[in-house]
């Protein structure tokens, strides 16, 4: 057993590093959701609680409460069919659930801006080009824009 392991430090394999999109065991099956989507999710619950005339302990709790009220406030009116759209323009990209998620939340204008604040865009294995990622930012741009 290594010394790493005996005082709970973890390898230089098992750094967790989402610039290289290496985000740890937690996320392996986990889905981003870029804030739109959280709070069209919230709102969904809230509104099944109120169909069935009863609010449960979920939607009850003050971090329930908490997480609408900033995805409200950050997401911007950003419609259900808009951030379908704007999932599918990442999947149709090639990029990571959190990559999609980071550049709904932080709308980059350009590639420049996108690489900077995602740097796991120019990993050269991914086959993520300059133009593609700036094409799928100017349509993200125009679905925003015409919702």
């Amino acid at each position: 057993m290594s010394a790493a392991l005996c005082i709970g430090r973890k390898s230089a394999e098992d750094v967790e590093d989402a610039g290289e999109l290496r985000l740890g065991p937690d996320f392996d099956d986990a889905n981003c959701l870029s804030l739109a989507e959280v709070k069209i999710v919230c709102e969904s619950k809230v509104a099944d609680d109120a169909e069935q005339a009863e609010e449960t302990s979920t939607t009850r709790t003050r971090v329930f409460e908490k997480t609408l009220a900033y995805a409200k406030r950050f997401s911007g009116n950003t419609s259900s069919t808009a951030a379908a759209a704007i999932r599918e323009l990442h999947n149709n990209s090639g990029l990571h659930d959190f990559e999609g998620a980071a550049i709904s939340n932080l709308k980059p204008q350009d590639w420049d801006e996108a690489k900077t604040l995602v740097p796991s865009l120019e990993q050269e294995d991914r086959g993520l080009t300059e133009e593609g990622i700036q094409a799928m930012l100017d349509e993200m741009s125009n679905v925003r824009k015409f919702e």
